[in-house]
């Protein structure tokens, strides 16, 4: 595929074939990985894999630099920092908010992603919609905790975001003048010990 070496002006194809796929067994799964050199992460391939009949989809990330453990937080005080706040998260960081009381832990299918503060909380509402499923016995307090989370989102409740990531490959990028208030902190590696 001629021309396509260059992606971005951050990116290269490393490699674009279409395979079997894992779900429907069709040979139509665009498989790409790309490498990137990205801001605040450094050197890692993006690994995409789209099955354009059946509708699998999945992404991953392999980080080419490691990084001494990083906890990231940020006080959310308005919606401007709901709405234009970015949330660099790796597949090995833990995210959570003590004052809103959810914690997202990284799993073994976990995916990076980059999203919003917004985001975030409409990814959360998403997990306690599920949540009320499971544990219908729980349901008042779930409701409870939907609605702290709808006041967060209107930028009417402050609450810190924490990041948690062991391989320092996370962070928060605010709205603009408001760098300052990003608090990072560097813990000593497994490995040092």
């Amino acid at each position: 595929m001629e021309g396509e070496a260059e992606f971005s002006p951050f990116g290269k194809v490393l490699y674009r074939a279409t395979e079997r796929c894992p779900i429907c067994g069709n040979t139509s799964l665009e498989v790409l990985e790309l490498l990137y050199q990205v801001p605040f992460f450094g050197n890692l391939i993006l690994y995409s894999y789209t099955c354009h009949l059946c509708g699998y989809r999945h992404v991953d990330i392999q980080y080419l630099e490691e990084k001494k453990w990083r906890v990231v937080k940020y006080v959310v005080e308005d919606e401007r920092d709901v709405v234009e706040t970015l949330v660099f998260r790796s597949k090995t960081c833990s995210i959570y908010s003590p004052e809103l009381g959810f914690s997202i832990d990284p799993g073994i299918m976990s995916e990076a992603f980059i999203t919003t503060v917004e985001g975030l909380l409409y990814r959360v509402l998403d997990y306690a919609d599920r949540m009320i499923v499971l544990y219908e016995s729980a349901t008042d307090k779930i409701e409870e905790f939907k609605r702290k989370v709808e006041e967060a989102l209107q930028g009417r409740l402050n609450f810190t975001v924490v990041l948690e990531d062991p391989l320092g490959n996370s962070i928060i990028k605010p709205p603009r003048g408001r760098e300052g208030k990003v608090v990072l902190e560097s813990l000593i590696t497994p490995s040092e010990i």
